[in-house]
């Protein structure tokens, strides 16, 4: 919105300076011309850029027209005002440069962070080659743990070790956000260092680099990290600050008080605003890897910085709190809470259940215990408008839906019946060893496409016997991959209401939290999944409108029927047949069906994340980011990744040499 508010802003200050004529109004011109210069500034001043399309590479050529136009009109109400009111030139000045600085620097990083852009920049040309000096430090770093490192849910590494080394994968990894490979050696080594990484330091430096992902491409990072933007960026804040110098000096007695007070809360505004900027760049992962990298002349600065950043890793280190999967319930799990101010993606994941949509309610909660005080606290208390704002966009879009929708259609996109629950651990340790497990056999290009291309059923024929997997295979393999996820879905959600939960059940939870995930990417991120998703809303639709009228009062009742439909009744959509019949053959497994189940939930959600397009996984990360980004990664990290015309790497080019 700070395009055309601050274009309309301007505007309407320029219509009534120019057909204003009265005395009052000539004597207060000049604190409106002040008002349009921070206008200016303001248009410049956020360095968070949330690109509405990361495809739209005239973005930056729109508000570069529209900074122009606003430009115009300032200078506009400068010529009007400043011949006959001249008191307040040089602060109107001092900060019309400041808005012109930051103007030009959102333009750049507009230019710099387009996805068209950014895909000329990875082109096989323009990629470095491969250090091995760098990649041996990460190795001394890692083995320095000793040799009774464990993959359980332990943080082993540093933060700023974390950091450091993700800032060496990011050059390497970015190229899938152009849906482009990386070549051989950086894939063998990248497979070497995550064989030997910790399940809860992978997901650290995913997080790491997910975070760099962001800042390049919805923020200011690519135009703010260099030395002349460092140099303007003092000299934007010197401005604001003499002119906070100059007008407190002025005579402000002829000037009414609600001016006065509204152009301090203006200066104020910018130079906190910069002062925070100026904290965030100070104490950035950027900031934060050069420094860990890269040497300095002196040793005793080099020291200095490096026992600075130690003195952070307490603040920064991950944290987690106790978890009951329903209250009431003994069942416990630590789940991530890293404080607010350190939390570097949204830690939780959705749930969207179509049992409970059909009767009304929402899907399952996972509550938190062991909560810890101080800003985790703040943080959650600051973030109820934000909880309420979204919540009224939602019933906004509810409504829309309802009016819009033609007659007879349900729609169940943007429900509001999704949950968001904290993230476990132990499911990340159980997604992290299944992709560990298939990556051991990922060597030939025939052994990775098998292993890209498996949606559960590789698992199940690791796992079941010729005869019984067979049975199950017709359920993966045979049908659309959605109706595969509306099957199994059903077919989890049938047992686990039938079953009671027992002592060290993992599994069952893993297979429950997967399965209300990908129904929620299905129905709720369809965007993102669209590749994949096929016609989920329609199958979605056709199930959820039979289970509406089969007039069951709970999930738990209502799961019983559908366990005792005959397999030859006819009427019934696909999907829901299928489930139902996938939920009798698995009484067949007993207890083996939650090792079964939920090892098929991470190879589909495992072929949703590397199918999905880079620029897809991106974009969701200005909202929070999701689990399925982090899946996306680890696939690539463990050299899971397989394209056609290229295979598994990218064959590297050498340049030819032309002699003149």
């Amino acid at each position: 919105m700070a395009d055309w508010v601050a274009t309309f802003a301007i505007g309407l200050i320029s219509h009534n300076q120019g057909n204003s004529s009265d005395r009052e109004a000539e004597a207060n011109g000049a604190i409106k011309a002040f008002w349009a210069s921070f206008l200016l500034l303001h248009l410049g001043g956020p360095d968070t850029i949330t690109a509405f399309s990361l495809e739209d590479s005239s973005l930056w050529r729109r508000h570069l027209l529209s900074f122009i136009f606003q430009v115009g009109a300032a200078i506009y109400v400068f010529v009007q005002i400043f011949p006959s009111d001249n008191s307040l030139v040089m602060p109107t000045m001092l900060v019309f440069f400041a808005g012109v600085i930051k103007n030009v620097e959102r333009t750049l990083a507009l230019n710099l962070s387009s996805l068209p852009r950014l895909r000329k920049s990875l082109m096989p040309v323009s990629w470095p080659f491969y250090d091995d000096h760098q990649s041996s430090e990460l190795f001394t770093e890692l083995n320095a743990r000793g040799e009774e490192h464990s993959d359980e849910g332990e943080a082993e590494l540093a933060e700023s070790i974390v950091v450091k080394h993700a800032y060496y994968f990011f050059p390497k990894f970015k190229v899938f956000m152009g849906d482009l490979m990386f070549y051989r050696l950086e894939r063998e080594m990248s497979r070497t260092y995550f064989q030997n990484v910790s399940a809860i330091d992978a997901l650290r430096m995913i997080s790491v680099e997910l975070q760099f992902m962001y800042e390049v491409l919805h923020t200011k990072a690519l135009a703010i990290h260099s030395k002349w933007s460092y140099i303007f960026r003092f000299i934007a804040f010197t401005d604001l600050a003499l002119a906070f110098v100059l007008f407190n000096r002025l005579k402000k007695h002829q000037l009414p008080e609600p001016d006065v007070e509204i152009t301090y809360s203006l200066l104020f505004g910018g130079m906190a605003l910069d002062a925070i900027a100026l904290f965030m760049l100070i104490f950035s992962n950027w900031t934060l890897a050069k420094i860990k990298w890269y040497k300095t002349r002196s040793s005793k600065l080099e020291s200095y910085l490096h026992k600075l950043v130690a003195a952070t890793d307490y603040l920064r280190k991950p944290r987690s709190t106790t978890c009951k999967v329903e209250l009431g319930a003994n069942a416990m799990f630590a789940a991530l809470d890293t404080p607010f101010t350190f939390r570097r993606w949204s830690e939780s994941i959705s749930a969207c259940n179509l049992l409970s949509k059909s009767l009304n309610e929402s899907p399952r909660k996972i509550y938190k215990l062991g909560r810890s005080w101080g800003i985790v606290d703040v943080s959650n208390i600051c973030s109820i408008p934000l909880r309420t704002a979204k919540k009224i966009v939602s019933c906004f879009h509810q409504v829309r839906e309802i009016c819009c929708r033609p007659r007879k259609i349900v729609v169940i996109a943007n429900t509001e019946y999704v949950s968001k629950n904290p993230f476990i651990r132990k499911l990340w340790i159980f997604i992290f060893k299944e992709v560990k497990r298939k990556s051991m056999n990922a060597e030939t290009p025939a052994e990775v496409k098998k292993t890209f291309e498996a949606r559960g059923d590789l698992f199940l024929q690791s796992t079941l016997t010729v005869e019984i997997c067979g049975e199950f295979l017709a359920h993966v393999t045979e049908t659309n991959y959605d109706n595969s996820i509306i099957c199994w879905h059903l077919a989890t959600e049938i047992w686990y209401n039938k079953e009671k939960r027992r002592a060290g059940d993992e599994e069952r939870e893993f297979s429950k939290i997967l399965s209300d995930y990908m129904l929620y990417l299905l129905l709720n991120q369809n965007n993102v999944v669209s590749v994949v998703a096929g016609v989920a809303q329609m199958t979605s639709v056709a199930a959820m409108v039979h289970l509406v009228f089969h007039g069951s009062r709970n999930v738990e009742e209502l799961c019983e029927q559908l366990y005792a439909i005959p397999p030859n009744t006819s009427g019934w959509p696909t999907a829901v047949l299928e489930g139902c019949q996938l939920a009798q053959k698995m009484e067949g497994l007993g207890d083996g069906k939650w090792k079964v189940m939920s090892g098929v939930w991470v190879e589909m959600l495992c072929y949703a994340a590397s199918h999905i397009r880079g620029e897809a996984h991106v974009q969701v990360l200005s909202k929070g980011g999701e689990l399925l980004a982090f899946v996306w990664l680890l696939m690539a990290h463990f050299g899971c990744f397989y394209k056609p015309g290229w295979g598994i790497h990218r064959i590297r080019e050498h340049r030819r040499l032309r002699w003149y």
